[in-house]
């Protein structure tokens, strides 16, 4: 082969070759897939706007209003009541205790509640308690236990009371000199079972306290010379207590 021949075979496969590689001015094809149709949205009918309705509230006459508040006012708690012992229940138990009692009520908790009070009355009461009630003279009695209180010491008014605990009161430590006036111990009914007089001793007490009975308090108003008097017997009462 002479170099004619094969310059002219190179330049032929070279033109080849150039025909085959893809041109610089041209980009390269990319083949994608075909995209999907959208589908169409369904066009909905307008419905016609609903009307506006309103609704007026029943109307409540005079007489249901009544009505309704007697029921109301009339409504009651039902009552719970322990069923009583049925006598198989009485017959088990007898055959297990013949002398075992039964109570067809409640037994009362009036002994308990006054234990349990007890404590306050013996607390709250002073040495010499002066019992007194209602509001005439008081001024005056009040005067005398401040008098007492400030020489002697723990003196104050005690009010006599309905359904007081007089037992537990007078069961009290503290307790040195009842004074008190004759109208209120004899004219009260729970203080005077307590009431005790030993005339040949000269001796009055309320339970086993000393007492001191008052006479009617008029007169010292009617004669003020009596209350120099009266205090002279309350200090000579009161020096010739037994010492604690």
């Amino acid at each position: 082969m002479n170099n004619s021949e094969y310059h002219s075979l190179i330049n032929d496969t070279l033109t080849y070759t150039k025909e085959l590689l893809p041109q610089k001015d041209e980009p390269s094809k990319v083949h994608l897939p075909p995209t999907p149709p959208k589908p169409k949205s369904e066009i909905k009918p307008k419905l016609p706007p609903k009307p506006i309705v309103e609704v007026t509230p029943p109307l409540v006459t005079d007489q249901e209003k009544k009505e309704t508040k007697k029921i109301f006012i009339e409504l009651e708690m039902p009552k719970s009541s322990s069923p009583p012992p049925t006598e198989e229940i009485r017959r088990i138990f007898k055959e297990i205790d013949p002398d075992l009692y039964f109570h067809e009520s409640i037994p009362s908790d009036y002994k308990a509640k006054r234990i349990k009070e007890a404590w306050k009355e013996k607390r709250s009461t002073p040495a010499i308690p002066i019992f007194f009630q209602g509001t005439q003279f008081r001024s005056f009695i009040q005067r005398i236990a401040k008098a007492i209180d400030t020489v002697y010491g723990s003196c104050r008014l005690v009010e006599i009371t309905p359904q007081k605990k007089w037992d537990l009161f007078l069961e009290s430590e503290n307790l040195k000199l009842i004074i008190a006036p004759d109208t209120l111990i004899f004219g009260n009914k729970e203080l005077l079972p307590f009431y005790q007089e030993t005339p040949q001793q000269k001796k009055r007490t309320l339970g086993n306290i000393p007492l001191l009975l008052l006479p009617d308090l008029n007169l010292y108003y009617k004669d003020p010379y009596l209350k120099r008097s009266l205090w002279n017997v309350i200090c000579n009462t009161i020096n010739s207590l037994p010492s604690s």
